[in-house]
Parts: C-alpha cells; sequence; structure tokens
C-alpha cells in the first residue's frame, strides 16, 4: 500500500473516531447524519474495521429517534452483503426492528429482511462458520420469517406492502429454479445442515404462495396491496413457471369478481394494471401452455386481437402456425373450439382431448354451433334457468356442503344483471367449448324448450375450481329469482293490508246520524243592542304571545312572497318594529332567522340596529306594547343585540357563515349606528384567543380610521396589542397605530403616548409584569426579564421618535433607573431610531437632554452623541454643552471622543492620557478622528500628526503605564500614509530638543530608521547631540543609543570616537563596536557594585545588560 493511501486511510479512521463520539452526544437529525456517514465511510472505505465499531452503531437500534434506527437498519443489510460472518449478531437486531412500535421503522425493517434472508441463506450454503452459529442463525431467521408472515394481516397499509415484497423472495428462493451464478438454490442446500430439510422449504413456500393467492382474492383488499399482490403473483410466475397456471386462474377470478370496496377510480387504476400484467405474462416464453386463457382475459379486459398478437413474440406466433400446419397425423387429438379460437390454432387450453373417426367428425360439423350469444339468450329466459338449476341441484347436489365451497364462495355483487348473465354465459362456453361430447343445439326463445335434463347435458368439469365457481353463478342466478318472488309476495300483502284499512275508515264515516229534535217558535221579544265587551273575552296571555309568534313566523317565511309582491322593504320595517318593540321571544325568533342565512339578511340586522339606537337615543317613541320591564334597558337592548350578532357570527362554524365571515363582521362594526365598548373588548377577545386575530386587528384600525370621533376610545384596545406574545400580531399593531398616530388627533396621539409611556416605564422594574410575562406567569413562576420582553416594552416608544422626538427625554430618564441588562436593550434598539433623527436634523431633544442630563444615563447621551456626530461635524453649541457636561458631570473620557476635532489642541493633549488607556479599538477610532482617516466632511483638525506624536513621547510613565504608551506609538507608525518620513523627522527633532530625554526617543529613533533609511544623517545627528546631554547617564537611552550606533555602522564611527574614555570602554563591550574603539585606549571597567572612583555614575558601573531590556524592541531590531 501506498503512502498516500496509509495517510488516507488514517485520516478516514480519525474522522470515523471522532463522528462516533459526535453521535453519542448528539440527538435528533444530527445523530442520523453522523450514523449514516459512519455506515458509509466503514462499509466503502474502511470495511477492516466493520467488527471494531459494529457494536456502537447497533447499539442505537432502541434510540428514540426513528431516522436513527433505520439508519441503523440500513448498516445491518449493508453488512450482510460486504462481510456475512457477523450474521449471528446482526440479524437479531433486525428481528428487534421488525417488531418495533414505529411504522417507518418497521417497514424498512422488512424491506432489509428481504435481501439479509438471501444473505443469510447463501452465507449458510458456503460458510465454514460453526455449527452452533449457522443454527442460531436459522432460528433467528425462522422466527423473523413467521414475524413477517403474521404480519401481512397488519392494519397498516404499508407494511402489508412489504410484507407481500418479503414473502415474494422467500417463495423464489424455496423453491426449484435454475440458479444464476452466485446465487442460492435449493440444489445448493448441503446435507450436513440437518436444521434445514429442503421438503420443509418447498413445503412452506407453497403454504405461502396459496396464501398469497388467497390474500389477492380477498374482497376487503385496499387496491395498494392489491396491486402489489398481482405484481408479485406474476414475477412468481415468470420466475417458477409451475405457478403459472394458478396465478393465470387468480387473475381471471379477479377481473370476474373484483373487491366490492374499491372505488371508481381504483377499479380502474387495478384493471390497467391487470392489463400491462398480462401483457407482460404473455410476452414471457413460460405462459406458452397458458397462451389461450390469457388471450382471453385480454378480450374480455378489451383488448383486440390485433393488439394480442403484437405483443405475442414473433417466433412464437410462427411456431404456432408451423404447428398447425403440419398437423396431418391421423392419431392426433383434435379440440373442438369455437371458431374464435380455431383461428388462434391454440390447442394447449384444451380441457378433454380425445380421439375421434371420420364418421364422428362429420356428424360434428353437420351440428349447429353453439356462440355466447346463444348461450345468453337462453340464460335470460327465467324458464330455461329454471329448468337448468333444477337438473344441477338433482343431479350434481352433495348430501353435505365441501369444506372447499365454504372457503372458496365468493358472492357476485352483480347477481342477475345483463353483465353478469353475459359473464356466465361466457365461462359456461368456454367449458363446453371443451368437452368431448357434442355441444348442445341453440335454444331458440319463441320455440317450446324440451326438458333439460333430456336434451342438454351438463359438460363435465375438470377441477373442483371451475365445479364451484359454475355453481357459484347458478346459485346466485336461483337466489336473485327467489329474491324477485319475495319482493313481490311483499308487495302483495302491503296492498291488501291497505286495502283493509281503506275499507275500516270508509265504514266509520257511514255511521248514523241522529235525528234532529222538533223546534218549538219563540215568542217575539225586544230587539236589544249588543256590546262588544259583553260578548267577547279578553285573550289570555299565553295564547297572544303565541298568536304574535305565529304571525311574525308567518312574516318571516315570506320572504319569497314579499319579495315578488314587491314590499321587501315594508316587510323588513315591520320584522324590525316586532323585533325592537316586543317579547323577548320574538327578538330571539328574528335573531335566528337572520343567523340561518347572515350574507343576505345582514341589511335586515343593521335595520333592526338603527331601530334599536334611534330607541336608545329618543328619536322614536317607544309603543305601550313594551313591556315595563324593558323601558329601564333600552339602552342595553342596543348593546345586546350588536354583542349577539359579532359572536353568534364569529362562533357558528355552518359553512354559510364560516365563509363569509370577514364581510359580516365589517359590515357590522363598519355600518353600525354605534360600536359599543362591549363589542370593542369582544375584538379584544378574538385578539388574545388567536381567533381570526388579523381579521379583529383590521377592524380595528379601521374603526380608528374611519370613526375618527371616537377613535380615541378605540385606539386603546388596537395599541396594547403591540404587547402579544404572538410576533405577527405585535408587527401588525405596530404598524396599525403608526398609521393612525400620523394621521389621527391630538386625543389619540396622546392615548399612544400614554401607552407608549407605561410600556417603557416597566424596563425599570425588577421583574416584568406578570401579564407580559406569558408562560412563566401562567405555571406559577416568577417571571424575569428576557431580550424579547425588553423589546416589546422598546418597540412602541422607539417607532414614535421620528413623530415625537420629546420621547427621547423620557427614554433617558427610564434609562437611569434601569438595571444594566435594560439599559443595554435600551442602546440596541435606540440605535435605528436614533439615526434616522439625526439624518432628518431632529436635533432639539438630544440638545435639551444634554442640558437635563439624568442620572445614570451617560453611557445612553454617549451612544446618541456618536450617532449624532458620526454624519455631520459637531457645531460650537454642542461642543460647548458636552464640554460643560464633561467637567461638571460626566467624567467618562469617551464622552469627549465623538466632538474631539471640536476641541482645543491643549484639551486634546490634557485628555491624551485618560483616552489611550481606553479599549485598544476605540483608541484605534480616537487616533482615526485626530488623524482625519474618517473624516468625511473635512474638518479642519486641531491637532497635526507630529503634535500627536510628540504628544505621546511627552506623557508621564507615572502617570500612564508604558505599555499603553508603547501600543499608541505603534498606532501612529502603522499609519505610514499620514506618518511620513517628512513628518518623523520634525517629531525626532522636536523631541531631541526637549531638556529632557523622552523614554522612547531611541525606539521611536529605531523605528524610524527601520521605516526610511534615508534618516539616517539625522540620526546620527540626534546620536552626536545625545552624547553632549550625557545620555549614558539615563539607562534606557544609553542602551538605544548603543543600538542605534550598531545599526548605523560605519556612520556611527565618528559618532563613537567622540565618546568620553569610560563610556567608550563600556559601549566596547558590545562586539561590533570593539572594532572600531580598539584603537583609543580606555581603563578597565570595574567590576559590577563597585562603583569607587566612577564618575559617571551607577550606569556605567554596571555590564551592558544582554537579557530582557526594559522595553521591547521593534521587530528586527534584536
Amino acid at each position: 500500500m501506498s503512502k498516500y493511501n496509509q495517510n488516507a486511510k488514517l485520516t478516514a479512521q480519525n474522522q470515523l473516531i471522532q463522528w462516533i463520539n459526535d453521535a453519542g452526544m448528539s440527538d435528533g437529525k444530527k445523530k442520523s447524519d453522523l450514523l449514516r456517514k459512519i455506515s458509509e465511510v466503514l462499509v466503502h472505505q474502511l470495511p477492516e474495521m466493520i467488527p471494531v465499531y459494529m457494536e456502537n452503531i447497533l447499539s442505537y437500534i432502541n434510540d428514540k429517534n426513528n431516522e436513527v434506527k433505520k439508519q441503523v437498519v440500513t448498516f445491518i443489510e449493508e453488512v450482510s452483503k460486504i462481510q456475512p460472518e457477523h450474521l449471528p449478531t446482526i440479524v437479531g437486531k433486525l428481528r428487534i426492528s421488525i417488531i418495533d412500535t414505529v411504522i417507518a421503522v418497521q417497514k424498512r425493517a422488512i424491506q432489509a429482511a428481504s435481501i439479509v434472508y438471501r444473505n443469510s441463506l447463501l452465507w449458510l450454503c458456503e460458510s465454514d462458520a460453526p455449527y452452533t452459529d449457522k443454527e442460531h442463525v436459522w432460528q433467528q431467521l425462522s422466527a423473523l420469517k413467521l414475524l413477517v408472515l403474521n404480519m401481512i394481516d397488519s392494519d397498516n397499509e404499508g407494511i402489508r406492502t412489504h410484507s407481500i415484497k418479503f414473502l415474494e423472495e422467500v417463495v423464489l428462493l424455496q423453491t426449484a429454479g435454475e440458479p444464476a451464478e452466485g446465487e442460492f438454490s435449493l440444489d445448493r442446500l448441503p446435507e450436513s445442515l440437518t436444521f434445514i430439510k429442503r421438503r420443509a422449504l418447498e413445503e412452506e413456500s407453497e403454504h405461502i404462495f396459496t396464501l398469497l393467492v388467497k390474500f389477492h382474492n380477498s374482497q376487503h383488499i385496499s387496491s395498494v396491496n392489491l396491486m402489489a399482490c398481482m405484481t408479485t403473483l406474476c414475477l412468481i410466475s415468470k420466475f417458477r413457471p409451475k405457478y403459472m397456471p394458478r396465478v393465470v386462474q387468480a387473475l381471471g377470478d379477479l377481473h370476474t369478481t373484483l373487491p366490492p370496496t374499491l372505488s371508481q377510480s381504483q377499479v380502474n387504476s387495478v384493471r390497467k394494471h391487470l392489463k400491462m400484467l398480462l401483457v407482460n405474462l404473455i410476452k414471457h416464453p413460460s405462459s406458452n401452455d397458458m397462451l389461450p386463457q390469457l388471450t382471453q382475459l385480454l378480450i374480455d379486459i378489451g383488448m383486440t386481437q390485433q393488439e394480442i398478437n403484437k405483443a405475442v413474440p414473433k417466433e412464437r406466433r410462427n411456431k404456432r402456425l408451423g404447428e398447425i400446419k403440419t398437423a396431418d397425423i391421423p392419431t392426433k387429438r383434435i379440440r373442438i373450439d369455437s371458431p374464435q379460437s380455431n383461428s388462434q390454432g391454440s390447442d394447449s387450453n384444451s380441457r378433454g382431448e380425445f380421439n375421434y373417426d371420420d364418421d364422428s367428425q362429420t356428424s360434428l360439423s353437420k351440428q349447429p354451433t353453439v356462440t355466447e350469444d346463444t348461450l345468453f339468450e337462453g340464460l335470460d329466459n327465467a324458464d330455461n334457468v329454471v329448468k337448468l338449476v333444477t337438473a344441477t341441484l338433482v343431479n350434481n347436489l352433495p348430501s353435505e356442503m365441501p369444506s372447499s365451497f365454504v372457503t372458496l364462495y365468493k358472492p357476485i355483487p352483480n347477481a342477475g344483471s345483463k353483465v353478469q348473465k353475459r359473464s356466465l354465459a361466457k365461462m359456461i362456453h368456454s367449458l363446453i367449448k371443451d368437452e368431448s361430447a357434442p355441444p348442445p343445439a341453440p335454444v331458440p326463445v319463441p320455440a317450446p324448450v324440451p326438458p333439460v335434463s333430456e336434451t342438454i347435458k351438463i359438460p363435465l368439469l375438470r377441477d373442483d375450481e371451475e365445479k364451484i365457481t359454475l355453481k357459484q353463478a347458478v346459485a346466485k342466478l336461483q337466489q336473485s329469482t327467489n329474491a324477485d318472488r319475495e319482493a313481490e309476495k311483499i308487495m302483495e300483502e302491503t296492498r291488501q293490508d291497505f286495502l283493509k284499512e281503506e275499507e275500516r275508515k270508509n265504514k266509520e264515516k257511514e255511521k248514523a246520524i241522529p235525528p234532529q229534535t222538533p223546534t218549538v217558535p219563540k215568542l217575539k221579544q225586544k230587539v236589544k243592542l249588543l256590546k262588544l265587551q259583553e260578548i267577547t273575552r279578553p285573550i289570555p296571555k299565553e295564547i297572544k304571545e303565541r298568536l304574535i309568534l305565529q304571525a311574525v313566523t308567518r312574516i318571516l317565511n315570506a320572504e319569497k312572497e314579499a319579495a315578488i309582491g314587491g314590499a321587501s322593504s315594508i316587510r323588513g320595517k315591520l320584522i324590525t318594529i316586532f323585533a325592537s318593540s316586543y317579547t323577548p321571544e320574538i327578538r330571539d325568533l328574528v335573531l335566528n332567522y337572520i343567523l340561518e342565512d347572515p350574507t343576505n339578511r345582514i341589511d335586515l340586522a343593521l335595520s333592526w340596529l338603527y331601530e334599536e339606537y334611534a330607541f336608545m337615543q329618543g328619536f322614536s317613541r317607544h309603543p305601550v306594547t313594551l313591556q315595563p320591564k324593558m323601558h329601564e334597558k333600552h339602552d342595553q337592548n342596543y348593546n345586546q343585540l350588536l354583542c349577539a350578532l359579532i359572536t353568534q357570527v364569529c362562533e357558528r362554524v355552518e359553512p354559510v357563515v364560516e365563509g363569509a365571515k370577514d364581510m359580516l363582521l365589517r359590515k357590522i362594526y363598519l355600518e353600525a349606528p354605534l360600536v359599543t365598548e362591549e363589542s370593542v373588548d369582544y375584538l379584544k377577545h378574538l385578539v388574545a384567543e388567536n381567533n381570526v386575530p388579523v381579521l379583529a386587528m383590521e377592524i380595528l384600525e379601521e374603526l380608528c380610521l374611519y370613526r375618527a370621533p371616537w377613535a380615541h376610545k378605540y385606539v386603546a384596545a388596537l395599541v396594547c396589542n403591540v404587547m402579544s406574545q404572538n410576533e405577527e400580531i405585535r408587527d401588525l399593531a405596530l404598524n396599525a397605530t403608526l398609521k393612525i398616530y400620523a394621521s389621527s388627533t391630538e386625543a389619540v396621539k396622546k392615548v399612544v403616548e400614554k401607552h407608549a409611556r407605561l410600556y417603557l416605564g416597566f424596563i425599570a422594574m425588577p421583574n416584568p409584569p406578570s401579564e407580559f410575562a406569558g408562560d412563566q406567569a401562567r405555571h406559577g413562576v416568577r417571571p424575569t426579564w428576557t431580550d424579547d420582553l425588553y423589546k416589546m416594552c422598546l418597540n412602541l416608544v422607539m417607532a414614535l421618535f421620528m413623530d415625537n422626538e420629546e420621547l427621547m427625554i423620557e427614554v433617558g430618564r427610564v434609562y437611569g433607573g434601569a438595571p444594566a441588562e435594560g439599559k443595554r436593550a435600551v442602546l440596541r434598539a435606540a440605535e435605528a431610531p436614533a439615526r434616522a433623527a439625526a439624518a432628518a436634523g431632529r436635533r432639539r431633544a438630544f440638545l435639551a437632554l444634554l442640558d437635563d442630563c439624568p442620572r445614570g444615563a451617560d453611557t445612553l447621551l454617549t451612544r446618541l452623541l456618536h450617532i449624532f456626530t458620526e454624519k455631520c461635524p459637531p457645531t460650537q453649541e454642542l461642543v460647548s454643552r458636552v464640554r460643560a457636561l464633561y467637567a461638571t458631570r460626566v467624567s467618562d473620557v469617551r464622552f469627549l471622543i465623538p466632538v474631539l476635532n471640536g476641541l482645543s489642541k491643549k484639551e486634546i493633549i490634557a485628555a491624551l492620557p485618560k483616552l489611550i488607556k481606553l479599549n485598544p479599538m476605540v483608541v484605534k477610532e480616537v487616533f482615526n478622528k485626530l488623524l482625519g482617516l474618517q473624516n468625511p466632511n473635512e474638518e479642519v483638525l486641531p491637532v497635526s500628526p507630529a503634535e500627536l506624536l510628540i504628544a505621546l513621547h511627552l506623557i508621564d510613565p507615572g502617570v500612564v503605564d508604558l505599555k499603553y504608551i508603547i501600543k499608541a506609538t505603534a498606532l501612529c507608525f502603522a499609519e505610514k500614509q499620514v506618518f511620513t518620513q517628512e513628518v518623523l523627522a520634525i517629531v525626532l527633532q522636536q523631541l531631541i530638543e526637549e531638556p529632557d530625554i523622552p523614554v522612547l526617543l531611541m525606539r521611536t529613533v529605531l523605528q524610524a530608521l527601520t521605516l526610511h533609511p534615508s534618516l539616517q544623517p539625522l540620526v546620527l545627528n540626534i546620536l552626536q547631540l545625545l552624547i553632549e546631554k550625557e545620555v549614558w547617564n539615563n539607562k534606557v537611552a544609553w542602551e538605544g543609543w548603543v543600538k542605534c550606533c550598531e545599526r548605523t555602522l560605519p556612520g556611527s564611527a565618528a559618532v563613537l570616537l567622540a565618546l568620553p574614555p569610560q563610556p567608550a570602554a563600556l559601549a566596547a563591550q558590545v562586539p561590533p563596536l570593539r572594532a572600531v574603539l580598539q584603537e583609543q585606549q580606555y581603563p578597565p571597567v570595574p567590576p559590577p557594585g563597585n562603583t569607587h572612583g566612577n564618575a559617571l555614575g551607577n550606569p556605567l558601573g554596571n555590564p551592558l545588560p544582554t537579557g530582557n531590556p526594559l522595553e521591547p524592541l521593534p521587530p528586527g531590531m534584536e
């Protein structure tokens, strides 16, 4: 193996270990993806590592995730292919997957079981594994096979389909056939495996095939399972031709009697699939003997003879024609067939074959031919059918019911119809044409029919199945005839009972009428005037109310008649008067009538609302018919009616109401004369319960826009939804509120601002209000602040910044008392609105906030100051206010950064020690401002680059740590475009003129010399000046001076020679400088610690340190 392959395998193995570890810590889809990768690497790249990591993968067979378990099944399937020696370990895991509780896992396991079963049989035949392992695998396979066999009756359709495919594999493997190379065959089964018997396998396959045929012919099979079973049977018949006759018979039975549970579309699909399978069968070489039956089936399905001939392979058609032409052997068996069958030349479908002599053939040719049409005409005659059935029952009915009849009997769903008679005629014709006896003569319809027992002989049947089929057909026909007779009998009995009842009623009407009594003539009396009160009685209240209800009901039911007569408006007025002026029962009656068809009767409801509104406002007088109690609650009647209409429209689920709910609610709310508080609260309820929330929000918005005088009462119901837990509702409420705020009156704006200030004040509380905390408050947990809750509280006030910048002062006030998390949320939320306000030039509120800075709002002011000075330079007014605020209230130097370029040079240099101690990113931003690198407005810079670098060198190291100064100077040197050679020359000249040598002088000299070697003359001049300042008394400067001389050799030789003796002797300790100074003779340097007689001080009394210097040197200077 090459080195490259070794490295690739090592990398793959390391990756594999990493994936296995990650899979143990992951869950869900990530774990499934990792297992898939692990399986692919093991199978395709590292198959030798399968024994090592197999247990790790098999341990996930009981994982909670379904996809993980399916990946394990896939791994088992792959292992059985490439390394079947592990079958004793994996076959048990596959059995566990088959009995899993999840349907998807069961399907995948059954699908893999087919491949594992085939590979296992091949392994049992060829492997040299121990006998006990083989026996264990076979026991597991037998149990697995039994489990799948029982699953063919599962409630799940998919499991049944996969079980059928598995049983197909079992039948093919356990029956004799011509095996392909490398495939299992019963002939390869070794005799040493005593636990596997070939005879038992063949019997088991025969049993399974019978089970499949039975399942195929079931009356309650689904269309998917039926088509899968049809495909399975056809595949078995192709690979195992011995099953071909039984498969063709099963397909023929299916064509005759399809399951009654199938719909019409499913029937069409099954017939189409059946036709395709039959065409495939007729093309197969093993179907040669069954060609007539297949041809007849295809003709029954609807194919023409020409289409069938095209489907039959050409060589088979030629072979059949050759057999017919050469049929000149006298002893050849001749089959009497119909003309259609004879034209095909088929002789393989004969059910009875006999030898005839010439005389018999001549006599047969003279007899009339029996066709399906003559049989159909005979079956269409009831007398013929009765005689045929009677003769069959007398001659062929057994004394006891056969068990095969019980199992194979199937009811005919279309018994007695023409289709069934035609099918029965085809069956009888196919039986008669294959018999040895002469076919019976056709029975003419008009002529009398002789007894069937004398003239027609029932043709002999070859097997019990065909007998049962004919018996079923005859029994069904007899059953249909008996049913017709029973129906006629019942009809006659019903008619007799009806006549008796009519006769009894007529007798009761003809009872004798009693004779009239003789009248006596009355005496003449004085005429008396009639008074209505004396001759009438008041109608009871109950009857009066019932009569009113009946009258109103008749008016309500006369909708169509009123429309035809042109009285619809009058009818509507009457209904509204009745509903608003009478009893609650009438109100309920009219309300129910409206809600029966609210789409078409909504105008009637609105008319009723206006009638109630007129009574409520006193525009109409209440009639005397109103009950006394009703006068006291006329305002409640309007509210109750409005709320009843709204609630009924929302809560009803009838399709009529559901489809028009949007239109109805909008019409009621927008066209009602008054929208009450209860109806507005119901809209809030709809939003809170998440019941048509979008529609409710839109209606609230339209109420505020279209009913402007009352908008201040409606907008509160809309604004409160900006704190909704639902993000969609929250966004809708916020957008609608901003739209209303921009176009409404001051009263509406005050309501919106009141809510904005209320929600803003929540962020100063230690815990959020319970009504806005959601699930935490509902479960009794003390609510805590989250980023989403802070954002919800700030959404409204931040959105109003552009319309009312005065709210910025309120934000600053609340910000000072908010906790740290709340302050961060305010800073994030204020970013976008503050930028928009700055771009629009709205600075008045910001300046007011600077004048009256709330305590604790320093960071907010600093951030706002950054935003307002980002796009335009700070004005003098702003700079003066910031300067005053920094001097009195705000001590944080970051407050000055936005207005740095507006300060004086003296103020900048005074703030520089504090500025360089800030975060490196902030320091870089400060230098960018001071150097003009971020100067889009082309401001005048108060400090030049040279002055800035000089000021950095002059900072006292006792005030600021030296490392901050070094980092600051490094930032300056990084800007090469600003700190050019000229600028650095100016800086070095001014630094050398300082009375005291700056600490970082020599470091800066070395950096300048590194960046610009052309500065060497200036550097040599600086070295000469430093000798005059006795640089050797400053340890840090002396070390830099020596390094600088070393860098500038040989130009620095003259400078070195100008050193006094003792410093020169000290410099001579440096090897590069020793060659220059060796011509001079200097006294030896005293040992360390001995400073006696040392006129140069302590620095010259110690050798030059060669270890870590006090300060780091620039790159390349070591």
